[in-house]
């Protein structure tokens, strides 16, 4: 299969992400085919490894593909029918910006407090493991951003609930570029930024170990107030 070099524009995941299911349209992938590696198709399409993370991102949250942890990102299905779509340039705007962080507290809290009542040993474990990738030694780099991103997957997939689990997923994918501005902005220290959004997960992390689910919700509202204060944006908390 061969596809185009892409000219760099502002929306290279999206361009990649259409790329790609053109190929899958075309019967070129068929489900159960194993995409290219991230380096192979970084090459192939002109463009950094970053982006095409992203554009997998995008592809995964939209039930297209699968990653399977070691192995790669696998065809789910031949084309992609999305309910829902954020696209890069909605979270240019402050409103819409705004709203997305509300989505969060919305569905998020009530899912960390879920979590702390329904999330059976596995759940817990994959939590655990997720903010231990957070401490780790890549937690100043994408790796720590991705991590991060997991640990709210894993919250939403130990409420039990799969459509809670899906839309979480689906939001959180379109929240890696805030996550990566609020790490660049000016006046931002990474230092700072890291540990506390750390501390944060971790107070979410030790309520849902302990079964509290009112201290679960709390503690993740806290932090989705504070990582949209953060990201410049003021959400209120629930009255």
């Amino acid at each position: 299969m061969k596809f185009d070099l892409l000219d760099r524009t502002p929306h290279l995941p999206s361009r990649i992400v259409n790329a790609l299911q053109a190929e899958i349209d075309k019967g070129h992938l068929k489900p159960g085919d194993r995409l290219p590696g991230e380096q192979a198709l970084a090459e192939t399409f002109g463009v950094s490894r970053n982006v095409v993370r992203e554009a997998i991102a995008r592809l995964r949250s939209d039930g297209v593909v699968q990653s399977r942890q070691g192995i790669g990102a696998f065809v789910m299905r031949e084309a992609a029918s999305p309910i829902l779509r954020i696209e890069p340039g909605t979270l240019s705007d402050r409103a819409s910006f705004a709203n997305v962080f509300e989505v969060r507290a919305m569905l998020e809290v009530r899912a960390a407090g879920l979590a702390a009542k329904r999330g059976t040993a596995a759940h817990r474990r994959a939590i655990t493991a997720a903010l231990e990738r957070m401490r780790g030694t890549d937690k100043w780099a994408d790796g720590g951003v991705d991590a991060d991103l997991e640990f709210h997957r894993a919250v939403a997939l130990a409420t039990g609930n799969d459509y809670i689990a899906k839309v979480v997923s689906f939001v959180s994918e379109h929240m890696r570029d805030s996550i990566m501005a609020t790490r660049r902005r000016p006046s931002a220290r990474l230092d700072a930024i890291v540990e506390v959004t750390i501390a944060e997960h971790v107070a979410i992390h030790d309520a849902i170990m302990g079964g509290a689910a009112a201290e679960a919700r709390a503690a993740m509202e806290r932090h989705i107030i504070n990582a949209a204060a953060r990201a410049g944006i003021e959400i209120a908390a629930d009255d």
